[in-house]
C-alpha cells in the first residue's frame, strides 16, 4: 500500500476545499465551522482458492477486504492485463497456462480512496499415471512353475513401485520370475505400479491351473455307455479302454459291481452277469505317480421288460392315478354323494317361474294387464269423416279378410314323399358337448418343460437300447402254448450330470398278440398293448418335474361274422417346473370302449364308452388354473340290424369347468352341467319310441374381474317324447333363471326368469305332428340402487299352436304373445307404462315352409305420469294390423290390408275423482290391395289417411282425410290411373 501517493491526495482535496469556500463566502458566514471526516483507508489482500500447483487446476482469486468503506469497486488485472471491472471480491480465471502468473486487485471504496493489492503464484506441468501389462500364459499344471513377466513404466519419469498378487496367499515386489500354484483351479493374478505423487495403474489375467500327473483314460461300451446301460440277462457287457500317461505306464482295473473284478485288464474286456439287478462299474486307470483316472457306469440287468426300473416306475406313477382318479372325479362333481353335480344343486332347487301369479293373479284365466288395451275405445272412423266432409266413396273390403278356416286349406291337399321321409337320428349330448369339450380341453395342453429338451436332443445323445422278442403263451391254460405273441422295448435312459438319478427317461413297450381259436387257419383273437413313459427330473433330485404316462390296450374277437373291439386308454400327465408343489399342468384320463360289428357296414351293432377325465392349466404358475375341467360321460348304443337307427341309445354326462380368464388368480368362469338322455326305437324304423332327457347347468361369471361371481344363470329342464305306433306325444319343460349382483351383497340389481313349456301330438303314422302347443314366460326387472324397488320391469307370455307339421314347417299356426313393461324413477313413483298385445295366425297352404295367408293384429297402449302424482296424464294406443290370402299357393293374393291406427290422449284428475279428457289426437293410415300378381305389384290400391285433433280445453277440431286409389290394369308395376281426394276441416296441420 502506498500510504503517501494517499496523504498527497488528501493534502489537494483539502486545499480544494478550502477554495472553494472562499469563493462562495461561506467563511465568515458563521460562527461556527463543522469539521468534515477524512477519507479512510483501503486495506485489502488477493487469495488463491485450493493452492493450485499445475496446469491442470481452476484458478479463483478472492480480494479480503481489512479497511475501508463499501461498497467497492474492483480493477482486476491478470499478468498486468485489465480482465474485470465489477463490484465482485471474486475473479474466475479459469485454467492458466505453465509458468509465473500475476493477479492485481485495485480497489476503490466508497470514499474515493483506492488500495491494491496482488498476488504472484507459479503454474507446473501435470502429473500422467503409470502404465502396466502382464504376460501369463492361460493353463499351468499343479506343481510345475510358470514363468510371468511385467512391462510398467511412467510418462513422467517418476519411480515406480510394482507389486504381483498370484491369489494363493503369495504375493512379491518384482517384474518378472516364475511362481508355482500346488492345486488345481483357477487363478486370477492381479499387478499394480504407484508413482511418487501417489498415481496407480492395475493389469490382471487368470490362468487355469490343472491336476498333475493324471493319465487320460477313454471307455467305451456295448451297449453305449451313456446314462443307464440296460443289459438283458443273457446278453454279455463289453468294455473297450484307452489310455495315456506321458509320466510313465498305466494300469487298468475293472470292478464289474457284483463283486467280480479285473486287474489289470486287458484293452477289451467282457462280463455276464448271473442274477438281475442294478450294479455300478468301475474303470479305474492308475499312473505311475499313483494318481488315478476313474469312469462309472450303471447297468441294469433284467429277464424280463417289464421287471426294469423305469417300468416299475411307470406301473407306480399309473396305479396312483388311478387312485386319484376313483375319488377326484366324484369329490369335485359330486362331494355329497347324492348322484347329483353338487354345482348344478343351485339349478336343481331354483323353483320354476311362477308366471301366473305376474300375469293372472286372480286366477279367471284372463290376462290382467291386456284390460288396458281391450278397454280403449278409439275415434270412430265414421264420425271423423263426418266432421271433416264428404269425399269421393270407395269401394266396401270385407271385415273378415280371412272369413273362416275352412276356406284356407285345400281339401285334396296329402302329405308329400318328404313329409313322410324318417327323422334323422343324432346324438346331441355328445356332438354338442362332449366332443367340443374334449377337443378344446386336448387343445389346451401345453408343456414348456419340453421347450428346454426334446426328445431329438435326448436321442441325440443318448443310444437307445432296443429289445424284440417272439414267443408263445398259453391262453387256454391246457399246458401247450397256442398264442404267438410279439414284443417290443426301447428305452433312453438321460444321465450326464453325474448325480445319481437320470435327468430324462423315455420307455416305449409293446406287445401283440394273435390266436386261432377254432383253427381254421385264421386268427381271430388279438390283443395289442402300448405303454410309454416319458419323465423328466432336470435337477436330478428324485422329484419329476413332469412326466406323462400312457396305456393303451385293445382286445380284438372276429369269428367271420362278428367282430369285437374293446379298448381301454389311460393318460396321466404331470408338470410342476418350478417344484413349487403347484402344477402347471395336470391331465388325467381313464377312457374304455366297446365296438361290435357284424361285418355288414361300417354302423355298428353295439358301442360302449365310459370317460373320466381331468384337465388342470395353470401356465403362469399363480395357484389359480387358467382352465380346470372334470368331466364323467358314458354312452351306449346298441343297433343289431346295422342300419343306422339305433334301437337304444344311453347317455349320461357330468361336467364341470372353471376358468381364470385374465389370469389374476381368481375364478371369472364357473361352468357345471348334468345331463341323461335314454332312447328307444324297439322297431328299428327311424322312429324313437321313447326318449327322455333331463338336464340341469349353472353358468357363473366375473364380468368385471374384481373376483366376484357376479353374473349367475341356472337352468333345468327335460324332454319327453311317446311314439307307440299310431299316437305320439312330445312334451318339453325348460327354466332359466339370470341374476346379477354386481357388488355380491346378495340383493340382485337385475334379475330374469323364464319357464318354457310345450306338448306335441302326433295321430298317424307320417312320423309328422298335428298339433303342436307352448307357452313361453319370462319375467325381467332391474333395481339398480338396491332399494328394493324396480326401477324397470318387463313380463311377457308367448303362447302358439301349430297344427299339421310337413316336412318344412307348419300347414296353419296361431301365436299370441302378452307383454307389461314398466318403468319408475328414483323416488319410486310410476314414471310410465306400456302393454302390447300381438296376435297371428297363418297358412301354408302349399307346405313350402312360407305362410300364403295370414292375419297379424299388434295392439300397444303406453301411458306417462309426468308430473309423478300417480296418474297417467298421457296415452297412446296403436293398432296395427296386416292380412294377406292366397289359398291356392300361386303366387298371386286375392288381396292385402296394411292398417296403422295412432290415438293419443293428454288427461287430467279433478279433484272429485273424475278423468276429463283434454286433448285427443288420431292418426290412420290404411292401404288395400286387390288382385296382387306374384311381383308384388295390385290391380287396385287404396290409401287413405286420416288425421283428426280436438282440443277439449279450447273446443277446437282439426282434421284431414286423403285418398289415394290406383289402377294398374296389367300388373305391370306402372299404373294407368291415379285419383285423389281429399276432405277436411278446421285449420289442417
Amino acid at each position: 500500500m502506498n500510504r503517501d501517493r494517499t496523504a498527497r491526495r488528501r493534502i489537494h482535496t483539502g486545499l480544494f476545499l478550502v477554495a472553494l469556500m472562499l469563493g462562495s463566502g461561506c467563511l465568515g458566514a458563521t460562527d461556527e465551522i463543522i469539521e468534515q471526516p477524512e477519507p479512510s483507508v483501503v486495506t485489502a489482500e488477493v487469495q488463491i482458492e485450493g493452492s493450485p500447483t499445475t496446469a491442470n487446476d481452476l484458478i479463483v482469486a478472492n480480494a479480503v477486504i481489512s479497511e475501508g468503506t463499501g461498497p467497492y469497486i474492483v480493477n482486476w488485472r491478470l499478468d498486468g492485463v485489465l480482465v474485470q471491472t465489477s463490484s465482485s471480491m471474486a475473479y474466475d480465471a479459469g485454467f492458466l497456462s505453465v509458468g509465473t502468473h500475476t493477479i492485481e486487485a485495485e480497489i476503490t471504496d466508497s470514499m474515493g480512496v483506492t488500495g491494491v493489492s496482488a498476488v504472484i503464484f507459479t503454474l507446473l506441468e501435470p502429473n500422467r499415471a503409470p502404465t502396466i501389462s502382464l504376460e501369463l500364459p492361460i493353463e499351468g499344471t499343479a506343481g510345475v512353475p510358470v514363468a510371468w513377466s511385467v512391462d510398467a513404466s511412467d510418462p513422467d519419469g517418476d519411480d515406480l513401485v510394482v507389486e504381483v498378487d498370484f491369489s494363493d496367499g503369495i504375493a512379491q515386489r518384482d517384474l518378472s520370475g516364475q511362481h508355482v500354484w500346488g492345486e488345481p483351479g483357477i487363478y486370477t493374478v492381479r499387478v499394480s505400479a504407484t508413482d511418487t505423487s501417489g498415481f496407480l495403474a492395475n493389469a490382471q489375467e487368470t490362468i487355469r491351473i490343472e491336476y498333475a500327473d493324471a493319465p487320460s483314460l477313454t471307455v467305451s461300451t456295448n451297449p453305449s455307455p451313456q446314462g443307464r446301460i440296460h443289459l438283458n440277462l443273457a446278453g454279455e457287457l463289453t468294455i473297450t479302454t484307452s489310455t495315456e500317461d506321458p509320466l510313465g505306464p498305466v494300469s487298468v482295473s475293472i470292478d464289474w459291481g457284483d463283486g467280480s473284478m479285473v486287474e489289470p485288464a486287458f484293452t477289451e474286456e467282457s462280463h455276464q452277469y448271473a442274477e438281475e439287478g442294478v450294479f455300478v462299474v468301475r474303470v479305474i486307470a492308475t499312473g505311475s505317480t499313483g494318481i488315478t483316472t476313474e469312469r462309472v457306469f450303471h447297468v441294469e440287468v433284467v429277464s424280463v421288460a417289464d421287471d426294469l426300473e423305469a417300468a416299475q416306475l411307470q406301473e407306480e406313477l399309473e396305479e396312483e392315478a388311478e387312485e386319484q382318479l376313483d375319488t377326484e372325479v366324484e369329490e369335485e362333481l359330486d362331494n355329497d354323494g347324492d348322484g347329483t353335480v353338487d354345482d348344478v344343486t343351485e339349478a336343481q332347487q331354483d323353483p320354476d317361474y311362477d308366471w301366473q301369479s305376474d300375469f293372472d293373479p286372480d286366477g279367471d284365466g284372463y290376462y290382467d294387464d291386456d284390460q288396458e288395451v281391450d278397454d280403449w275405445v278409439a275415434t270412430d272412423e265414421e264420425s271423423v269423416r263426418d266432421e271433416v266432409g264428404d269425399e269421393e266413396e270407395t269401394d266396401a273390403i270385407p271385415n273378415d279378410p280371412l272369413m273362416i278356416e275352412t276356406s284356407v286349406v285345400n281339401e285334396d291337399e296329402g302329405p308329400s314323399d318328404a313329409e313322410l321321409g324318417p327323422t334323422p337320428a343324432d346324438n346331441e349330448a355328445d356332438a354338442e358337448i362332449v366332443n367340443p369339450v374334449f377337443n378344446d380341453a386336448w387343445g389346451d395342453v401345453s408343456d414348456d418343460s419340453l421347450q428346454e429338451q426334446t426328445y431329438s436332443r435326448s436321442i441325440s445323445q443318448v443310444t437307445a437300447t432296443w429289445w424284440n422278442d417272439t414267443f408263445w403263451e398259453d391262453w387256454d391254460n391246457d399246458g401247450v402254448p397256442e398264442t404267438l405273441c410279439h414284443t417290443a422295448v426301447g428305452i433312453f435312459w438321460f444321465d450326464s450330470d453325474g448325480i445319481p438319478g437320470p435327468e430324462r427317461i423315455i420307455l416305449v413297450r409293446t406287445k401283440h398278440c394273435s390266436h386261432d381259436r377254432d383253427g381254421d387257419g385264421q386268427n381271430d383273437l388279438f390283443f395289442t398293448r402300448f405303454r410309454g413313459l416319458d419323465f423328466v427330473d432336470q435337477n436330478s433330485d428324485g422329484i419329476p418335474e413332469r412326466h406323462d404316462v400312457l396305456t393303451r390296450v385293445v382286445w380284438t374277437w372276429d369269428n367271420g361274422t362278428y367282430e369285437d373291439v374293446n379298448i381301454d386308454l389311460f393318460v396321466h400327465a404331470r408338470t410342476d417346473a418350478d417344484q413349487d408343489g403347484n402344477l402347471e399342468r395336470r391331465v388325467v384320463l381313464n377312457r374304455h370302449q366297446r365296438m361290435v360289428d357284424q361285418g355288414i357296414g361300417t354302423v355298428l351293432t353295439a358301442y360302449f364308452s365310459h370317460s373320466r377325465f381331468i384337465l388342470r392349466v395353470d401356465s403362469n404358475d399363480d395357484g389359480t388354473p387358467e382352465r380346470w375341467m372334470a368331466i364323467d360321460h358314458t354312452s351306449w348304443v346298441w343297433d343289431p340290424t346295422e342300419d343306422g337307427n339305433a334301437d337304444r341309445h344311453r347317455d349320461y354326462l357330468r361336467a364341470v369347468v372353471r376358468k381364470d380368464t385374465n389370469q389374476d388368480g381368481s375364478v371369472d368362469v364357473i361352468r357345471a352341467l348334468h345331463q341323461n338322455t335314454v332312447q328307444f326305437d324297439n322297431d328299428s324304423n327311424g322312429v324313437i319310441e321313447l326318449q327322455w332327457t333331463w338336464r340341469a347347468g349353472v353358468l357363473k361369471v366375473d364380468t368385471d374381474h374384481d373376483g366376484d361371481l357376479d353374473y349367475t344363470a341356472w337352468m333345468h329342464g327335460w324332454h319327453q317324447h311317446w311314439d307307440w305306433g299310431m299316437v305320439e306325444y312330445h312334451i318339453h319343460r325348460f327354466a332359466l333363471t339370470r341374476i346379477s349382483d354386481h357388488d355380491t351383497d346378495g340383493i340382485p340389481e337385475w334379475k330374469q326368469r323364464i319357464i318354457h313349456m310345450s306338448n306335441a301330438t302326433d295321430w298317424d303314422f307320417d312320423h309328422h305332428l298335428e298339433q303342436r302347443e307352448s307357452y313361453t314366460a319370462s319375467l325381467t326387472w332391474s333395481d339398480a340402487d338396491e332399494d328394493g324397488y324396480e326401477e324397470h320391469i318387463f313380463r311377457r307370455v308367448r303362447e302358439t299352436t301349430y297344427l299339421d307339421q310337413h316336412a318344412h314347417g307348419w300347414s296353419h299356426q296361431t301365436e299370441s304373445t302378452h307383454s307389461l313393461e314398466i318403468w319408475r324413477d328414483l323416488n319410486h313413483n310410476l314414471r310410465a307404462q306400456r302393454v302390447v298385445v300381438t296376435g297371428l295366425s297363418s297358412w301354408d297352404n302349399n307346405s313350402d315352409g312360407s305362410p300364403d295367408t295370414y292375419d297379424h293384429l299388434s295392439r300397444t297402449w303406453q301411458a306417462a305420469d309426468h308430473d309423478h302424482d300417480g296418474f297417467l296424464e298421457r296415452r297412446v294406443f296403436h293398432r296395427h294390423h296386416m292380412a294377406a290370402r292366397d289359398d291356392n299357393a300361386d303366387g298371386n293374393a286375392t288381396f292385402a290390408l296394411n292398417s296403422n291406427i295412432w290415438h293419443a290422449r293428454n288427461l287430467s284428475l279433478s279433484p272429485s275423482g273424475s278423468i276429463d279428457l283434454l286433448q285427443e289426437a288420431y292418426l290412420s293410415h290404411i292401404v288395400f290391395e286387390w288382385n296382387i300378381n306374384s311381383q308384388g305389384h295390385a290391380y287396385h290400391t287404396n290409401n287413405t289417411w286420416i288425421a283428426f285433433h280436438v282440443d277439449h280445453v279450447t273446443n277446437t277440431i282439426q282434421g284431414i282425410i286423403v285418398t289415394v286409389i290406383t289402377i294398374d290394369s296389367d300388373q305391370d308395376g306402372t299404373p294407368e290411373s291415379v285419383t285423389i281426394t281429399t276432405g277436411n276441416t278446421g285449420n289442417p296441420p
